[in-house]
């Protein structure tokens, strides 16, 4: 029985109506004039004709002028200008049908009015101070449709101060329509936007710090975790001169605070980075042997470092073709460590003096990129893939040469980390077995340096490695 007038209505459907009704109105001004004597009538005929032929003008120049100009604009002010302008044209055209067809005097009215405009406006302040603030929120351009909005002030009227984030859907002239991350959509008028204070997670930079908190009890190697966590926090998308980083923040429920930092492009990756740290934090930093505390005391520490067998160790050395009997001076000094989904094992541009090979599960080796699906934000591109029997850092180990490469598990993993201090005694004992790492090396090599041949990159990793090994 009753229609549903929210559904859609096609284009066609809608400008059929928009034409039979000016064809009504047409025909009624035409009619009236030859049916009647009345000068009242003759002058409503003349306003309904003029007032349909004002209103064909204005949708004209909607139609023909103000969409395209402001259509394929990105910001929400095309929409709300366009209001403007057209609230303009319908009041002039108002104001000239009634002066020129009914010969009202628009000065006295106006004069007239004036105690009427006074008690309107008191009774519209709300609206008004909305309009306003409509407007200097478009002529700022502070933010536009599609943003994410840190929005921080008296949002609801009770006291005190809150935060709220989210994404601008729509901007009237009246409000600000915002989309929470669990998709509530909050209205906000916009004099209550105006005297808050904005941050807009995506603009003018991009890139936003972000920081999460963890507390660990005292331990005399702190510095042990920061860096352990640091290089975990790699995994998180990151550009190379933004890189995450750990600091001792300060002293709280009798341990120290470590605040995790990164650098977001927009909301939804610094959420994406903020999941990641927490739970890397959470996985590293007891791993490792260090415990977190909370309001009920510290965490139970649950070190999973174990030293790798004998003859795990000769195939390693054998894979890496290097002599088996090596494995009996490394005994004690290379260590079975573990890696959890998400975390950086190196970054591109550190130091580093080790090597690692891999047990079991997947890394990746990566790269920062922008992308807009499915949220702008900084992602990872694989550039290549790391399984059992691989290794990786072989560079930075025998030459002290910074990380070529970024490294991320995508799996739990179980790695082999080989670092420096183990290979020199052994290549001291036995130098003659330099050019079995040099072999390494070029092993892994993929191109040939421009304008030079394999001779002389072998000759140039020679002197490297015998300069950082040997000294």
């Amino acid at each position: 029985m009753f229609r549903d007038l929210n559904v859609r209505i096609t284009p066609g459907r809608r400008l059929f109506a928009w034409i039979l009704l000016l064809l009504l109105l047409a025909g009624l001004a035409f009619v009236l004039p030859r049916f009647t004597a009345s000068q009242g009538l003759r002058r409503a005929g003349d306003l309904i004709l003029w007032a349909c032929v004002s209103l064909l003008a204005i949708k004209a120049v909607s139609f023909f002028l103000l969409d395209p100009l402001l259509r394929n604009r990105r910001t929400a002010g095309p929409g709300f200008a366009r209001d403007i302008l057209m609230v303009i044209l319908y009041i002039g055209c108002g104001a000239f049908l009634v002066h020129s067809l009914l010969g009202v005097n628009l000065g006295a009215l106006l004069g007239t009015g004036a105690i009427a405009a006074a008690v309107v406006g008191l009774s519209l302040q709300e609206v008004l101070g909305n309009l306003f603030a409509g407007i200097s929120l478009q002529l700022d351009s502070a933010f536009q449709v599609g943003d994410w909005l840190e929005v921080t002030g008296n949002l609801r009227g009770g006291p005190g101060r809150e935060t709220l984030v989210g994404q601008v859907v729509a901007m009237t002239w009246r409000a600000v329509q915002l989309r929470t991350e669990n998709g509530d959509t909050d209205i906000f008028p916009n004099r209550i936007l105006a005297q808050a204070v904005v941050t807009n997670l995506y603009i003018p930079s991009g890139l936003h710090r972000r920081t999460a908190r963890v507390v660990v009890e005292p331990h005399p190697d702190l510095h042990v975790a920061i860096d352990k966590l640091t290089a975990a926090l790699g995994g998180i998308p990151h550009l190379r001169d933004h890189r995450p980083e750990v600091v001792a923040h300060s002293f709280d429920m009798g341990g120290a605070v470590l605040e995790m930092r990164w650098w977001a492009l927009g909301f939804r990756h610094g959420r994406q980075g903020n999941f990641q740290a927490v739970r890397l934090a959470n996985t590293i930093l007891p791993r490792e042997g260090f415990s977190l505390l909370g309001p009920h005391g510290a965490t139970t520490p649950h070190h999973r470092t174990r030293e790798i067998a004998e003859g795990d160790l000769r195939q390693l050395l054998e894979r890496l073709h290097l002599p088996p009997h090596w494995a009996k001076s490394l005994k004690g000094q290379i260590f079975v460590r573990h890696a959890a989904p998400g975390e950086g094992l190196i970054r591109e541009g550190d130091p580093g003096e080790s090597l690692f090979a891999v047990i079991s599960g997947r890394l990746q080796v990566v790269r920062a990129v922008e992308r807009h699906e499915p949220f702008t934000g900084l992602f990872w591109e694989v550039v290549g893939n790391l399984g059992p029997g691989t290794w990786f850092g072989e560079a930075s180990l025998l030459t002290g040469s910074p990380r070529n490469a970024t490294v991320v598990a995508e799996t739990p993993c179980e790695l082999v980390e080989l670092p420096k201090g183990a290979f020199e005694h052994c290549l001291k004992e036995e130098p003659h077995l330099l050019e079995r790492l040099v072999d390494l090396m070029e092993s892994r090599a993929k191109a040939l340096a421009p304008g030079e041949g394999p001779i002389d990159r072998r000759a140039k990793w020679t002197e490297q490695i015998r300069k950082w090994l040997l000294g």
